[in-house]
C-alpha cells in the first residue's frame, strides 16, 4: 500500500511547491487542538510551528527536497518526478514512521486552509503523509482534505488534484459511499462518462441512502450519453417517481424510449406527459411531441388522428416563425439606432452616448444569437417531412386536392421536392379524370 501512497502523492507533489516548513515563530509552546478546536488557528500554527522548527533544526538533511522533483514548474514536462524519486537512493518518500510529526503537519495544514493559505496547507498535507505509514480508513480523510483544497482552486491542474485525491480517498476507503457520490458529481460534466456512472450508480446501489433525485436524471443523461439505453430508461423513470410533474424529462424519456429502447407504448405515455407538463411557451418540445406523437399514429394507419397531431404541430411552427419575424424587426430598429449614432460617436467623436451606443452593440449581437436559434430549432421542427406526410395521408385516403396543397408545401421545404411534383402531377390528372 505505500506504493500507491507515494504515487499519489508525488502527482500531487508535482502540483504544488513544496515548502515542508511553515513560517517562523518563536513564543511559548501550547496546546494546538486546543487553539484549533477554538477556532484560533493563527495561535495553532504558531504553536505547531514552534515545534517542528525544533524538530527540523536537528534534521537539516530532510529540509528540502531539490525543487526539480517537485517545482509546479515541471508539471506538463517530460521530466518522470516518478521515476526520479525512486532513483533517490539516500532516502525513500517515507522520512520515519513518526506518529507526532505527522499530527503536527495535518493540523497546520488545516490551520492553514482555515486561513485560506491553501498552497501551504497542500505542502503541509504531503509533509503529514511522508511521517506515517499507510493506516487503513486513516489516510483517505487526509487525502479527502487535500482533494477539498483543490476543490476551491482555479484551472485545469487544480481540477485533476482535486479528482487525483478523491479517488485516492476512495480507494482507501470504499466503505465511504459519499467519495463516489462525489466523484460521480465532479466527473458528470468531464469526457470520463463510464466512470461517472460507475460511481454514482455505486452510491446509489450500495450507500443505503435515499439519493437526491438529480442522481437518477444525472444517471439517465451519462448513460444515455454512453450508449445502455435501458438504464437510461430505468434512471428516468426513477427520476420521475420522486418528480412527476417535469414535462422536459418526459420528453426526453419519450424521445429514448421512441428512438433507441423501442418502448412505443412508453414514448407515446411520455410524450403526452410532455405536452401536459410543458409550458406553453416551449415551441420546440410542445412541435416534436406532437410530431413524434403523429409519426406513430402514422405508423398505426390511424389517418386522422395523425392529420390532427401533425397540424397541432404546425401552429408551434408558425409561432417560431413569428417569433423569428418579431425579433428581425427588433433588429432592424437597433440597426437603425446604432447606424445614427455612429456619426454622432465615430465621426464627430461626441462621446456622451457612448455607453448606449455599445449597449445597443451588444443588444444586436444578442438578438442575432437569438435569431439563429430561432432558425436551428424550426429546421429541426421538420416542417418539410411533416407537410409531406400530410400529403400522403391525403393521397391514401383520396383527398387528392388537399393532398396536392401539401405537396406544394414539401417542395416549398425542398422536401422529397422532385417526388412531391411528380405527385402534384399525378394527382392533377386523376382529379381530371374524376377517380
Amino acid at each position: 500500500m505505500i506504493s500507491k501512497k507515494l504515487k499519489y502523492t508525488l502527482v500531487v507533489s508535482a502540483v504544488i511547491l513544496f515548502l515542508p516548513i511553515i513560517n517562523h515563530a518563536q513564543t511559548e509552546s501550547d496546546d494546538f487542538k486546543t487553539a484549533y478546536n477554538s477556532r484560533n488557528y493563527a495561535k495553532s500554527l504558531e504553536l505547531i510551528n514552534i515545534k517542528l522548527n525544533e524538530y527540523y533544526l536537528k534534521k537539516v538533511d530532510d529540509r528540502r527536497i531539490p525543487e526539480q522533483m517537485i517545482s509546479i514548474l515541471n508539471v506538463g514536462e517530460k521530466t518522470d518526478l516518478i521515476e526520479l524519486f525512486r532513483k533517490r537512493k539516500e532516502k525513500g518518500f517515507l522520512i520515519e514512521d513518526n506518529a507526532e510529526m505527522s499530527e503536527l503537519h495535518l493540523y497546520a495544514a488545516r490551520s492553514l486552509s482555515a486561513l485560506n493559505k491553501k498552497r501551504d496547507a497542500l505542502n503541509n498535507y504531503i509533509q503529514s503523509l511522508r511521517f506515517s505509514k499507510y493506516e487503513d480508513m486513516k489516510d483517505d480523510i487526509v487525502y479527502y482534505e487535500i482533494s477539498g483544497i483543490f476543490k476551491t482552486m482555479d484551472g485545469g491542474i487544480y481540477f485533476k488534484g482535486y479528482i487525483d485525491s478523491l479517488e485516492q480517498a476512495y480507494i482507501f476507503n470504499k466503505n465511504n459511499y459519499q467519495y463516489s457520490r462525489e466523484l460521480g458529481l465532479a466527473l458528470f460534466r468531464t469526457e470520463d462518462k463510464k466512470k461517472a456512472a460507475y460511481h454514482l450508480e455505486r452510491f446509489v446501489q450500495q450507500s443505503g441512502e435515499t439519493p437526491d433525485p438529480d442522481i437518477y436524471l444525472k444517471l439517465a443523461s451519462l448513460y444515455e450519453s454512453i450508449k445502455k439505453y435501458m438504464e437510461a430508461e430505468k434512471n428516468y423513470n426513477e427520476y420521475l417517481r420522486y418528480k412527476p410533474e417535469e414535462g422536459g424529462v418526459h420528453y426526453s424519456l419519450g424521445y429514448l424510449a421512441y428512438f433507441h429502447t423501442g418502448n412505443y407504448t412508453l414514448a407515446e405515455s411520455s410524450f403526452k406527459a410532455a405536452l401536459r407538463l410543458l409550458r406553453e411557451d416551449d415551441l420546440y418540445r410542445r412541435s416534436k411531441s406532437l410530431e413524434y406523437l403523429a409519426d406513430m399514429s402514422f405508423s398505426n394507419l390511424k389517418y386522422t388522428r395523425s392529420i390532427e397531431l401533425y397540424q397541432n404541430g404546425i401552429k408551434y411552427q408558425k409561432m417560431i416563425q413569428d417569433r423569428i419575424e418579431q425579433k428581425k424587426n427588433e433588429l432592424a430598429s437597433i440597426n437603425q439606432k446604432i447606424i445614427e449614432m455612429k456619426s454622432e460617436v465615430i465621426y464627430k467623436q461626441d462621446f456622451n452616448n457612448f455607453e448606449e451606443f455599445e449597449m445597443l452593440q451588444d443588444d444586436q449581437g444578442k438578438i442575432e444569437t437569438e435569431i439563429d436559434n430561432l432558425k436551428y430549432q424550426f429546421r429541426n421542427m421538420n416542417p418539410g417531412k411533416i407537410q409531406w406526410n400530410l400529403a400522403e395521408i391525403y393521397t391514401k385516403t383520396g383527398k387528392y386536392e388537399d393532398a396536392i396543397r401539401y405537396y406544394r408545401e414539401a417542395v416549398y421545404f425542398n422536401y422529397n421536392a422532385n417526388l412531391s411534383r411528380d405527385m402534384i402531377t399525378k394527382l392533377q390528372l386523376k382529379i381530371r379524370r374524376g377517380y
